[in-house]
């Protein structure tokens, strides 16, 4: 004589708690590359006055579609890894792969760019690694 009560709690699967510390990585995450995401967004709307400014205040030259296709590589780029980290928010491993992939994919582009600072490359890389050390609280 078992209470259908019961049975209903026998039953439950048990939920996965995301550890707090993965929590925080991933609202700071969600707002750098939520923010990166929308100001790539409007840099591909705006391609060809970024190629003018580049133009009249520095000694380098790109033409618009060569900003376009760099902002563009960005934004797919970037929104990969916000989808990647919603979905390890969700504590999913695809989510990680998925974030990995596109973040070092940015890295390896931002360490044969001569103008942008090593810096920002190892804060991507470092947000890999601090990502990948709750890569066993995934499933």
């Amino acid at each position: 004589m078992t209470d259908p009560d019961q049975k209903k709690a026998d039953l439950k699967v048990v939920k996965r708690v995301r550890p707090i510390l993965l929590g925080v990585f991933c609202i700071f995450s969600f707002v750098f590359f939520g923010t990166l995401s929308l100001l790539l967004l409007l840099s591909v709307f705006y391609s060809g006055w970024i190629s003018d400014v580049i133009d009249q205040y520095t000694r380098y030259s790109y033409s618009k579609t060569h900003i376009l296709m760099i902002t563009l590589g960005g934004l797919i780029l970037h929104f990969i890894a916000f989808t990647g980290i919603l979905q390890m928010w969700y504590l999913k491993k695809s989510g990680y792969w998925l974030f990995s992939i596109s973040v070092l994919i940015i890295g390896v582009y931002q360490l044969f760019h001569h103008t942008i600072p090593v810096s920002y490359t190892l804060l991507y890389i470092s947000l890999v690694i601090l990502f990948g050390l709750f890569y066993g609280k995934y499933r």
